[in-house]
């Protein structure tokens, strides 16, 4: 049984939209071997997300040769973690390192004016 190594490099969000986890592609095995570069493509990777580092996870979308997924915001005034793993000829990885998104909460505008009488 082989299994494959994941790098988590990069986490990043789009506004009020979703969080985006960006990850690098899964070239080795755990034990150093190159992945067969026409494996390299077929290679699944699948998403997680979860209220601290340590899960409880959420498992989420499933993408293959596409090295970003989409996940829920936090909610406001808390952070989530996310996490991804990568499947090849049915072994799946150990969860990459997890990278955290915060969301502050809204704090509303000053009132426009006020008057004393």
């Amino acid at each position: 049984m082989r299994k494959i190594a994941i790098l988590l490099t990069l986490f990043i969000a789009a506004p009020s939209l979703a969080a985006v986890i960006e990850f690098d592609r899964v070239t080795t095995y755990v034990g150093g071997a190159a992945i067969p570069s026409v494996k390299v493509p077929t290679i699944q990777y699948r998403g997680y997300s979860g209220p601290t580092a340590s899960g409880p996870w959420t498992t989420g979308a499933v993408v293959t040769d596409n090295l970003a997924i989409t996940a829920p915001d936090p909610p406001a005034g808390t952070t989530w973690w996310y996490s991804v793993t990568a499947s090849l000829d049915g072994q799946e990885s150990a969860k990459a390192v997890p990278a955290s998104k915060s969301v502050a909460f809204q704090t509303p505008a000053q009132p426009p004016g006020c008057r004393v009488r």
